[in-house]
């Protein structure tokens, strides 16, 4: 099996991660589903020949542990976002096209902290995917950019399950 197909198999390892992210109603497991797909999409970037990709995905990881688990604290924030700033400047070879990972990632690291409970932490994944979506449709990457469309459908269909259940306790009283 060649480096490129088990880069392949772990990319969509990594998107059914996505998938169930966007699926759960449950801020908590919406954060460690992405520890998940980081990880994976670590070890796929590492195959893929995309080193810079490993570290950024291990640091997002990192930053999802600490969201999941409540220790995600202002000066977390500050680190991290200073960190994809930095990193992805350093590592950005791509001109504009690399400065909307970068923007991805620090609007991710910043709205994390900001953006609690079940809906806010939606509308941070659907900002961040339609980023994502814009990167994806500019490097003609088809795969990631059909995946990211499937999560904004995923995402979008559970706010409205939020807001539906919302409506039938609402009922009920």
């Amino acid at each position: 099996m060649t480096n490129y197909m088990i880069a392949t198999i772990l990319s969509l390892i990594s998107a059914c991660f996505t998938f169930a992210s966007s699926w759960t109603k449950d801020p908590d497991r919406t954060y460690w589903y992405q520890v998940g797909q980081c990880l994976v999409y670590a070890a796929a970037s590492y195959f893929f020949g995309v080193y810079p990709s490993i570290i950024m995905m291990l640091i997002n990881a990192l930053r999802n542990v600490l969201v999941a688990t409540g220790k995600y604290k202002p000066a977390f924030c500050f680190l991290f976002s200073v960190l994809a700033l930095v990193f992805g400047l350093m590592t950005n070879t791509s001109g504009f096209v690399g400065y909307l990972s970068i923007l991805a990632t620090v609007q991710y690291s910043i709205c994390s902290y900001y953006m609690r409970g079940e809906i806010p932490v939606k509308i941070n994944n659907f900002i961040n995917l339609a980023i994502w979506l814009s990167y994806d449709i500019l490097i003609l990457d088809v795969f990631t950019g059909i995946t990211d469309v499937i999560s904004i459908v995923l995402t979008t269909l559970t706010v409205k399950r939020i807001y539906a259940s919302r409506q039938r306790f609402t009922n009920r009283s």
